[in-house]
């Protein structure tokens, strides 16, 4: 958490690496004890086939280290990156939580638990860590350490979400004006909803529960894209609007 504090990169995990999911969700929570207010913003990935049949689980959630709203007119937005570490950008959508959710272990039924979200937004998630190697490293690692998240930006609405299909909900991903990748909501396994539950459980299993205005970042739609001082991202989600993000080292304190 230091490392984070500072914007100084790692060699290698800090001590040794938790081997479970539950050692590092119990170290992530050492870090959410030691910060000033509860997280009001969660990110949700997923982990890999190979790795999710031996660690029981096929996602991880993790703080959301910032939220940045792109001004009026899709203005872009800067986002300083820890130099000699890990850093990449995911075209996500994020949800607004506009009813307190009640921690439960079990699965909601996806139509009680989208009354309990009021906006979907499109965003982009800024993954970043002291950690170059933090994705080499593997889930309890990312677990570890915030999630191996450093901030997710806020674009527009999506107007009546509820009624959209999965395969409508579309971005196309450009680095330095150059296109890299295409996909749609399709690619989170479930959709944004499925994210959303899971998160509520892992939540409710540590004591955890989302409250009204908390944000919801929940999942790469066209994979992990990663990203450099100096680089410019542009994430087009069609008629829904468009995210620009550029990228620049963080200043040494």
């Amino acid at each position: 958490m230091s490392a984070r504090r500072a914007a100084l990169s790692l060699a290698e995990f800090p001590g040794p690496q938790p081997t479970t999911l539950q050692a590092a969700y119990a170290v992530q929570e050492r870090m959410l004890d030691a910060l000033a207010d509860r997280p009001v913003a969660w990110k949700v990935g997923l982990i890999a086939a190979e790795q999710s049949a031996a660690l029981g689980d096929n996602r991880l959630v993790g703080p959301v280290a910032r939220l940045i709203e792109q001004g009026a007119g899709g203005r872009g937005v800067a986002v300083p990156l820890i130099a000699g570490g890990f850093a990449a950008v995911e075209a996500e959508l994020a949800l607004l939580i506009g009813h307190d959710i009640p921690a439960r272990s079990e699965v909601f039924a996806e139509a009680d638990l989208a009354d309990y979200v009021s906006d979907m937004r499109i965003a982009a998630e800024i993954a970043g860590s002291p950690l170059a190697a933090i994705v080499e490293l593997g889930p309890t690692a990312v677990v570890s350490d915030h999630g191996n998240n450093l901030a997710v930006v806020l674009g527009g609405s999506i107007a009546d979400w509820r009624a959209r299909s999965l395969q409508s909900l579309v971005c196309t991903v450009s680095i330095n004006n150059a296109v890299i990748a295409s996909g749609s909501a399709e690619q989170v396994p479930g959709g944004p909803l499925a994210a959303l539950s899971f998160l509520v459980q892992n939540l409710a299993r540590r004591g955890r529960a989302l409250k009204k205005g908390d944000w919801v970042s929940t999942g790469a739609m066209t994979g992990v894209h990663p990203v450099a001082p100096g680089m410019l991202a542009e994430l087009d989600f069609g008629s829904h609007g468009r995210l620009s993000v550029r990228f620049s080292t963080h200043r040494q304190t």
